[in-house]
């Protein structure tokens, strides 16, 4: 008798560029997406300082410490705010606000929580169903 060997671990992702789902190893830190071809980021990031770029999208968790300030366009699975974040916010799970957390841009997630003390500046779509549309797949 032949033992089988345990199948990897897989969990379900939404690409960052084109909102398809997308099934990755449990241990992965990166991807190509199999729709549009780009590189998906899946890891956890921390912030701890300034930080601008102009998109800041991972399919993981970001979270901004108490002394950071994300500038960009912010697109991330979760987000934990105690710092400030300048720029539109789309994440597919929950957002979180600390007590000195700021936000100026608008926010659309599944789920959102602000403790007292905590600012923002912007229109706010919480929906527990809220999924973006994916974009039609590119024919080569």
């Amino acid at each position: 008798m032949v033992a089988k060997s345990p199948q990897p671990a897989t969990r379900e992702v939404v690409c960052t560029h084109c909102d398809h789902t997308i099934d990755i190893p449990a241990t992965a830190m990166s991807v190509s997406c199999r729709f549009c071809h780009k590189r998906v980021i899946i890891e956890d990031i921390k912030i701890k300082a300034y930080h601008a770029v102009l998109r800041l999208a991972t399919a993981g968790k970001v979270e901004v410490a108490k002394k950071a300030t994300v500038v960009a366009e912010v697109r991330v699975n979760e987000l934990v705010v105690e710092g400030s974040v300048k720029g539109n916010i789309t994440a597919l799970g929950p957002v979180r606000l600390g007590k000195k957390a700021s936000i100026r841009g608008n926010v659309a997630c599944r789920a959102l929580s602000i403790q007292p003390g905590a600012s923002l500046v912007g229109h706010v779509t919480v929906d527990p169903a809220f999924a973006p549309e994916p974009a039609p797949a590119e024919e080569e």
